[in-house]
């Protein structure tokens, strides 16, 4: 077999006539005669009729004879041994030689298969010497081994020598470069080897004329940084599939004609973008076209660059050649072409030509209109003196709330407005691709483009309505959220007419001012008249919106109210508070301003949740720390002992629930304080996860607070947050508690964790009526020691075997409940003032009860907006329990628990130390000519109202001469016959039989449901002037 590989055919031949022994032997004599003829100095390798020793066809001597390789699979990988073999260069390697000739005699090898790294050709695998498939000598393999310094380039057919179609001299022989995968990259190779500076771009399908000869490259890889053409990856010296149709050329920086302008725009910085190349001019198509490039443009233009935007501004095309298609400028290059860009050239039309406007801001306008204000309607701009609208493609809150705040109007509520004025037609269109939000203008956004419209499409136009569309406030009020409603059209204030404004739109009002929730509506010019405008539409608010700037608007006859009938609103909301003492205005001590006074809160019931709650409300974060003691001093001392009971969750401390009625006195130096992050954006969420299993037997130590947890229980459906049935919220859900096994000991520890003192009723079978959702705990079994009532032991979250009819709930010793006792009826609106207060009813003394302090009774109780002290009784009835004195209410408080008072203080008072009150009675008549006619107004829900006059007859009439002492009625009158009245429309559709007690009684719609307006407002004319009554009766409680 080594004989055979060896290609020895003289010695097969002989060893047909020999012996096995001998065969053996010469066996082995022929294997050490090959070794040392084919493995050493025998053997050798040469290129002949080449341009130099390096190139020319390959051949082999073996056995003291020379011959040829057949090139079957012949490729660089042999090459690179042959080069390499003889000591030539490796730079430039090629599998052929142009004008190498056909050889003669054997031909040594075929197949040649190197894997590139052997040291000689005879190591690589072949089919064995002299073995071929049938090979000729027109077969014979040559190679190209060059360092690359016998190798030429140029540029033929451009305008200069630097510019024109890349031709390659390589052995000897003129050739070109295929156009396939070319790329900027492989130009500028071209143009740095050429010495021409950098490329400026290529032109394809032989745009410089086909050449001749060989097409020696094609499909190049280069990076950019190589020294010579040849040096970047391709597939092989003349390995191609391409024609001369195809030959590539370039156009190097050096000696290019090109130049830039603006044509058909608005100024000399504006127009359709035109690029002057190989002497002709040309447009840019538009796809890619951004910002960036338009600034590179901008600045080779030497125009301004503070704004820059793509886009031609009028609907104008360009003509002949369209030069450049899909630049991509990174915004550091000297001019559009410097860029990343489609060959010249490419294929666009011209209905997408690039325009581009340059400025410096000065003549760029924005504005908003027909909206009704300067701060809403469709988004109008104009520049460089072309007017157009803002296109609502791509137009979100984010847009709009740029465009809000860059014309002083606050934030974007919605992308809607109401169009009260047509606007003009236009063909200019802004389009806004995409703004973050946090942009100062609109010009600022990324990628925003100004002209005609892209498609053979309709455009719409952008519309917003800003928070300052009707910004309002509050005027006139002795406290804060309470006051004259004024209302500010774009630049104009102006107030409001009390018959045009709804319970609906103070709702809004309250909630867009931060102020709560609303509690009276206040007509006649209460706080005081205003001046100037007075606005004659109706707010036609849901009650659900969160800016009056999104509520409907109803026009009015102008002329219609003066300012003696300006509308006022009282909000819930009434404390001011501020941080004091601090290095910052994110912390410090805690001070709250009461009866015009301001003073330091006092800390024994401050908690982390209140002081996350304050945190927020002064846009200072979250709260990190409540130093104890007189940490930031103590002020300068008075002290407050209003007691907040916040979630954590509030957006303001007017949100928590609140009592200072009863507070103990505040021990010396303890003043609550609070540190806050500072970081306005920071917020902590609630513990939607955090609630752990429950039935572990010991208690976990409480963690620095990472989220709100207390947030996660309430009471629902008693009077105060101190009583009620029993939620937790947890998996996403507010769930109830099953009453089984339910008693005082679990009750405590829900009272406890609301901060409601201890337990003094645990109630069952859903006494606070029956709550929905998941029953989250059964069996709770508590030993007292928790914190949360979830730590208890019970079956497990969602285990259990109840209905929503044995919820479970709880009445704290904090709960407070409030009457006027009287012996003819249990619901007066008179009689003798009393408190429910742990576990107890008792009476409140009369020292330095004040009106005010009397209409908080009575509007707390729902039977007036006012009421009468009653002189010292005289009653002979033995000492009862009294619970506090000295309730000193300020103007603002709603309840009488938000009123200053002596501590809770358990003792027997007299009658003559009892407070006696007279509530004012529900029901007036207003406008009339006596006491007994005129416009029928009913008090409810904290404000009066009027009763809507459909189906509004004598029955009805009837009921409500009786219940003001006033006789028989003798008309029932409508359509405002005394004048339209203010505030909520109470009552409609009442169906009386004319023998009852109270208007309330009879059938009716809904309170405050009516499609009624105060046109509309009923009235009566009664027989006889007023009589005082007996008895109010029941009162209709809220």
């Amino acid at each position: 077999m080594f004989l055979e590989d060896s290609g020895s055919i003289g010695f097969r031949r002989c060893f047909v006539h020999l012996s096995p022994f001998t065969v053996a032997v010469v066996s082995l004599l022929s294997i050490s005669f090959i070794t040392s003829s084919l493995g050493g100095t025998e053997m050798q390798l040469r290129l002949v009729a080449g341009e130099d020793k390096c190139s020319g066809r390959v051949e082999v001597r073996v056995q003291e004879e020379w011959g040829t390789v057949c090139k079957n699979a012949w490729g660089l990988e042999e090459v690179s041994v042959v080069c390499r073999q003889l000591g030539c260069p490796t730079t430039v390697q090629a599998t052929g030689w142009t004008n190498s000739s056909g050889g003669s005699g054997r031909i040594w090898m075929d197949h040649v298969s190197c894997r590139g790294n052997e040291s000689a050709l005879w190591d690589c695998r072949h089919d064995g010497w002299g073995k071929h498939n049938n090979c000729t000598h027109q077969q014979d393999a040559s190679v190209t081994c060059s360092d690359g310094s016998n190798l030429e380039m140029r540029l033929v057919n451009g305008r200069n020598r630097c510019s024109g179609r890349i031709e390659v001299k390589f052995q000897g022989q003129w050739g070109t470069v295929c156009d396939d995968h070319f790329n900027m990259d492989d130009a500028n190779v071209v143009c740095k080897q050429s010495r021409c500076g950098h490329a400026v771009g290529f032109l394809s399908s032989s745009h410089f004329g086909e050449g001749s000869g060989p097409i020696w490259l094609d499909n190049l890889e280069c990076f950019g940084n190589e020294s010579a053409l040849w040096g970047c990856k391709h597939q092989g010296w003349e390995k191609h599939n391409c024609h001369h149709a195809e030959d590539v050329g370039v156009i190097c920086s050096e000696g290019a004609d090109l130049d830039l302008r603006l044509v058909d725009g608005a100024t000399e910085c504006s127009g359709r973008l035109e690029v002057k190349f190989e002497g002709e001019w040309g447009t840019v198509c538009d796809n890619g076209w951004d910002r960036k490039d338009t600034a590179v443009a901008c600045k080779q233009l030497g125009c301004p660059t503070t704004v820059t935007a793509p886009g031609r501004v009028n609907i104008s095309q360009g003509s002949g050649r369209i030069w450049l298609s899909r630049v991509e400028c990174q915004g550091h290059e000297s001019a559009p072409w410097d860029c990343e860009h489609d060959q010249w050239g490419s294929y666009c039309d011209h209905s997408k030509d690039a325009g581009v406007t340059c400025s410096d801001g000065s003549d760029l306008k924005l504005k908003i209109t027909g909206g009704g204000s300067r701060c809403a309607g469709i988004v109008e701009v104009e520049i460089q003196k072309l007017a157009g609208k803002v296109s609502n493609r791509h137009w979100t809150l984010k847009e709009a709330d740029v465009v809000c705040r860059q014309l002083g109007c606050g934030s974007a509520l919605q992308t809607s407005s109401k169009i009260y004025s047509k606007s003009r037609e236009t063909s200019m269109w802004l389009f806004v691709n995409k703004c973050f939000g946090n942009e100062t203008s609109l010009w600022d956004c990324v990628d925003w483009q100004w002209g005609g419209p892209p498609y053979d499409l309709p455009e719409q136009a952008a519309q917003v309505t800003c928070s300052v569309h009707r910004q309002p406030r509050l005027v006139g009020g002795v406290i804060p959220c309470s006051g004259r409603v004024e209302v500010k059209h774009g630049d104009k204030w102006g107030s409001v007419c009390d018959s045009d404004f709804s319970l609906e739109a103070a709702s809004v009002l309250c909630r867009e001012l931060e102020c709560g929730t609303v509690v009276s509506i206040l007509g006649g010019a209460h706080f005081g008249k205003g001046t100037g405008q007075i606005w004659a539409e109706e707010l036609q608010c849901k009650g659900n919106e969160s800016h009056l700037s999104l509520c409907p608007v109803a026009p009015l006859p102008g002329g219609t109210c003066d300012h003696s009938r300006d509308v006022g609103v009282v909000c819930s909301r009434y404390l001011e508070t501020r941080l004091a003492g601090g290095k910052s205005s994110c912390e410090g001590r805690v001070e709250a301003k009461v009866s015009g006074i301001w003073g330091s809160l006092c800390s024994y019931h401050w908690s982390m949740e209140d002081a996350h709650v304050l945190c927020q409300q002064l846009k200072c974060g979250i709260a990190l720390s409540t130093p104890g003691g007189s940490h930031f001093g103590r002020g300068n001392g008075q002290v407050w002992g209003h007691r907040f009971h916040c979630t954590g969750t509030e957006q303001h401390l007017g949100d928590c629930p609140v009592a200072a009625l009863g507070a103990s006195l505040c021990p010396a130096g303890q003043v609550a304080s609070v540190v806050c992050s500072g970081n306005r954006s920071q917020s902590l969420p609630p513990c939607n996860a955090s609630i752990p299993e429950p039935a572990s037997s010991s208690i976990p130590q409480e963690t620095a607070v990472a989220c709100i947890g207390s947030g996660q229980l309430r009471l629902v459906n008693g009077e105060s947050h101190c009583a009620g049935r029993i939620e937790i919220y947890h998996e996403g859900s507010w769930g109830t508690i099953c009453d089984d096994s339910w008693d005082l000991q679990d009750a405590h520890i829900v009272c406890k964790q609301l901060g409601c003192g201890v337990a003094i009723n645990a109630t069952g079978f859903a006494y606070f009526g029956k709550g929905s959702g998941p029953i989250w705990l059964d069996e709770i079994n508590c030993t007292g020691a928790e914190s949360h009532v979830w730590q208890c032991r019970s079956h497990g979250w969602g285990q259990h075997n109840c209905r929503h009819k044995e919820d479970a709930g709880v009445i704290c010793s904090e709960f407070m409940s409030l009457r006027l006792a009287s012996e003819s009826n249990r619901h007066s609106c008179a009689g003798r003032l009393e408190v429910f207060y742990n576990g107890t009813w008792g009476s409140v003394g009369r020292s330095t009860m004040s009106p005010t302090t009397v209409a908080v009774v009575c509007r707390q109780l729902g039977c007036a907006d006012n009421g009468t002290l009653e002189a010292v009784s005289l009653d002979k009835t033995p000492s009862r329990l009294m619970w506090v004195d000295h309730v000193e209410c300020p103007k603002g408080p709603y309840t009488l628990w938000q009123c200053p008072s002596s501590p809770w203080q358990r003792r027997m008072a007299s009658p003559s130390e009892e407070t006696w009150i007279t509530c004012s009675s529900k029901i007036r008549l207003q406008g009339g000519h006596t006491d007994c006619s005129g416009r029928v107004e009913v008090w409810h829900g904290g404000s009066w109202g009027t009763v809507c006059d459909e189906a509004w007859d004598a029955a009805d009439a009837q009921v409500v001469c009786r219940q003001l002492g006033c006789g028989n009625v003798l008309r029932a009158l409508t359509q405002a016959e005394f004048g339209q009245g203010t505030g909520p429309i109470w009552l409609s559709q009442l169906k009386c039989k004319g023998n009852e007690s109270f208007l309330w009684d009879c059938p009716a719609t809904p309170w405050g449901h009516s499609n009624c307006g105060h046109k509309e407002d009923a009235a009566v004319n009664c027989s006889s002037l007023a009589v005082t009554p007996q008895s109010q009766g029941t009162a209709w409680r809220l």
